[in-house]
């Protein structure tokens, strides 16, 4: 019994050095991964910021682009709009009244593109777009809706003096 508890004092320390060393390399790995994940949080906070600038450094160039192409073409259907004034000035008596109307009620819808167009532009200059991945697709949405009104806008006004003259 005696060597039993010798064997027990003895094998004790070496026994408690096995076990606490098996406990470092655990410590350290847990260490080391929780590092990685703090860094991996900062490098996906890296990535989200950087995507968020290519994303709005991305949209406010076809804004531009769009903005510019956009009032150009405002800008010739008021040319067209004159011209057209100027043609009704020549019609007759009742043709000219209806020409007006019409002419008067397009007028109206090219300013209200103006002022679309103009209302974009100063939430860009404010920052007041969210930008994120969504935006994007805002922004070919409402581009999109755009260009339609000024195509049928167009279409409007070359078919006016048509339906009315012919």
């Amino acid at each position: 019994m005696k060597r039993s508890i010798i064997f027990a004092i003895v094998s004790s320390p070496i026994l408690f050095s096995v076990f606490n060393s098996c406990k470092q390399p655990v410590k350290k790995d847990i260490n080391a991964i929780e590092d990685n994940i703090e860094e991996a949080a900062q490098n996906l906070g890296k990535a989200a910021k950087q995507t968020q600038e290519e994303i709005k450094t991305d949209i406010e160039a076809d804004w531009e682009k769009f903005r510019s192409e956009s009032e150009i073409a405002i800008d010739n259907t008021e040319t067209e709009i004159k011209s057209l004034r100027e043609k009704i000035a020549i019609a007759g008596n009742q043709e000219r009244e209806e020409l007006k109307e019409g002419l008067d009620t397009l007028e109206q819808k090219n300013k209200k593109l103006k002022e679309r167009l103009a209302e974009r532009s100063r939430k860009f200059k404010e920052n007041l777009i969210e930008f994120n991945e969504t935006a994007k697709e805002k922004q070919e949405e409402f581009e999109r809706e755009f260009q339609h009104d000024i195509k049928e806008l167009g279409a409007a006004l070359k078919n006016l003096f048509k339906d009315n003259v012919d």
